[in-house]
Order: structure tokens, then sequence, then C-alpha cells
């Protein structure tokens, strides 16, 4: 699981991994991180559970706002208080991941 908190953390994942990496979704998140530190990023990787991701969000994958699927990733969004801070959750479409959340955000 890569987990990205800054636009500075974005960028550099972003440089060094763009062949396995959402890169044009992550650039919008930098940007707008770069003004107001609204949300955390996940990027969940081959490997990763679905219990390994609610354990770091400290929450279920339960009631996203949003799921949208672009360029092979899925996209979960999650707004968790009034000021609007959220987490965003990247998953990649593909047969290793974990199946329980693939069938998730298919759904």
């Amino acid at each position: 699981m890569i987990i990205l908190t800054t636009a500075q953390a974005i960028r550099h994942v972003a440089a060094f991994y763009p062949q396995s990496l959402p890169v044009g979704r992550l650039s919008h998140y930098a940007t707008l991180l770069v003004a107001d530190p609204i949300a955390w990023l996940f990027v969940f990787q081959p490997g990763d559970t679905l219990a390994l991701l609610a354990a770091l969000r400290g929450r279920p994958f339960a009631d996203p706002e949003f799921i949208t699927c672009e360029g092979g990733w899925y996209e979960a969004v999650f707004v968790l208080s009034d000021d609007g801070f959220g987490h965003v959750v990247f998953v990649p479409d593909q047969p290793d991941i974990d199946g329980d959340l693939l069938a998730i955000c298919s759904s």
C-alpha cells in the first residue's frame, strides 16, 4: 500500500513509478494538496488486502461518495468530515488484486 499525504510525496512516486500508478489522477490531487491538505491517498498494490486497507484507513471500505474507473484504475472517494477532508483509494483493476475489493469497486 502506498499512502500519500502531500503534493511532494505524490510528485515523488509519480516520477519514480509512472508505469505502475494512475499518474494523471495523482497529479490532479497533487495540485489540490498544494493549497489545502484535504485528502490522504491510498494506492492499493498487489498483495494488499481489504483488511489491510481498513486497518490503515482506520475504517472499513464502505459508503464511498463515488467510485469511478479510468485507465485501469478504480478511484473511490470518501468524505470524512464537514470541512471536506477525505480519503481517496486507488485500486488497479487487475486479477492479482483482492477479489472482494474488486467486486465492491465494480458493483
